[in-house]
C-alpha cells in the first residue's frame, strides 16, 4: 500500500469479506493505553476486539492479526529489538499536554477539537514530529544512553532530563530489585547519577 496513491484503510479483510474497522487515532490511543493495564492477556484481547469492531467477527483468529496489522498501520513488526530492552520513550497518557501541543503548533490541529483523524496518519504525523519539538526532545532523553564518550557534564545533564521526564515505572518492586540484582551481578559499574531503578 502507497498512501500517496491508496486511500487508507477503514476496513480489513476476514474470512473473505470487508469487515470496517473503528479508524479514528482516539482507538489507537485507546488500545495502547489498554495494553498498559492490568488485566489478563485474554481479556486485553477481548476489550481491543470491543474498540475495533462493532461486532466481533470469526474466525477470531484472523480478527485479531488483523487488528493487529492496523494497529501497525499496516506494517509487520520487526522482532529484531528483542535482544535488547525496549525502553518506552512516550506515553499517550503522560505525554498527552506534549503531543496535543506538538500537533497544535506544527500541523495546526487540535487534537481535541478534530472530528476525525485516520490512526495511521496520526501516527505518522507523531513519528514525524521536528526534532525541535517539545516532545521530540522528551522522547530523546528518554532513548540516550549515558556512555564514557560523553564528558562528565554531557552525562549528569542527559541523568537530570532522564529523571525530570521520566515515565512512571509500573513495574512491581520486586521486578525492580531482580533487574538490580542482575545488574549488580554482572559487575557493571554505575555512576551514582545513572542509576535508574
Amino acid at each position: 500500500m502507497n498512501v500517496l496513491l491508496d486511500q487508507v484503510p477503514v476496513s480489513v479483510p476476514i474470512n473473505g469479506t470487508q469487515v470496517k474497522i473503528q479508524s479514528d487515532f482516539r482507538i489507537g490511543l485507546r488500545f495502547e493505553l489498554l495494553m498498559t493495564l492490568k488485566l489478563s492477556q485474554r481479556e486485553k484481547v477481548h476489550q481491543a476486539l470491543k474498540l475495533y469492531y462493532q461486532q466481533i467477527p470469526s474466525p477470531l483468529e484472523q480478527a485479531v492479526e488483523q487488528m493487529l496489522w492496523f494497529f501497525q498501520c499496516g506494517e509487520r513488526i520487526n522482532n529484531q529489538k528483542q535482544s535488547g530492552r525496549n525502553k518506552q520513550i512516550y506515553s499517550y497518557e503522560y505525554d498527552q499536554y506534549l503531543i496535543y501541543t506538538a500537533f497544535l503548533f506544527y500541523y495546526h490541529i487540535d487534537l481535541n477539537e478534530i472530528a476525525y483523524l485516520h490512526w495511521w496518519k496520526f501516527r505518522k504525523l507523531f513519528l514525524e514530529l521536528p526534532d525541535d519539538s517539545q516532545m521530540k526532545k522528551v522522547m530523546m532523553y528518554r532513548s540516550v544512553s549515558l556512555n564514557s564518550n560523553m564528558t562528565k557534564e554531557q552525562r549528569q545533564y542527559y541523568a537530570r532530563m532522564k529523571r525530570l521526564y521520566a515515565l512512571p515505572d509500573e513495574r512491581s518492586e520486586q521486578m525492580k530489585a531482580n533487574e538490580y540484582a542482575g545488574i549488580l551481578a554482572k559487575g557493571m559499574r554505575l555512576e551514582k547519577d545513572e542509576v535508574e531503578l
